[in-house]
């Protein structure tokens, strides 16, 4: 009975949900912060600046599925010219000059595997 508790605590660990990452969220003029659990499909913090002489600057914050960093020339002031940066921690939206570059997410399921697996070789060692 206990082994049979065990492999289906570590089947749980290995299928449950991973964390959703946390992003500042928000549309403004300046350097918005507001945090927000993002979907569990999105997996980039993106934050977009779009130049805008006559209006001011617009700073948009999101969760992104997917984000394509873009930069814009210094000094260059027409209307609609922008840069987006891009990153995958926690929170990392929150200032707008450096976020972290963006890399290769690695896939939650064979991260949440490894306890379970550990787990596993624990209860079935004693047997062995």
């Amino acid at each position: 009975m206990k082994t049979v508790t065990l492999l289906l605590v570590a089947l749980a660990m290995a299928t449950g949900p991973a964390w959703a990452l946390r992003c500042h969220v928000c549309t403004s003029s300046t350097n918005c912060r507001q945090p927000q659990t993002c979907s569990a499909s999105a997996r980039f913090c993106r934050t977009m600046t779009t130049v805008e002489p006559l209006t001011g600057n617009l700073v948009k914050k999101d969760c992104a599925e997917g984000c394509v960093p873009t930069n814009s020339l210094q000094g260059q002031v027409s209307s609609g010219t922008g840069a987006t940066l891009c990153c995958q921690s926690d929170l990392c939206n929150e200032r707008l000059s450096s976020a972290a570059p963006a890399r290769t997410a690695l896939p939650s399921t064979p991260l949440s595997l490894a306890p379970a697996l550990g787990l596993l070789a624990l209860v079935l060692a004693p047997n062995l």
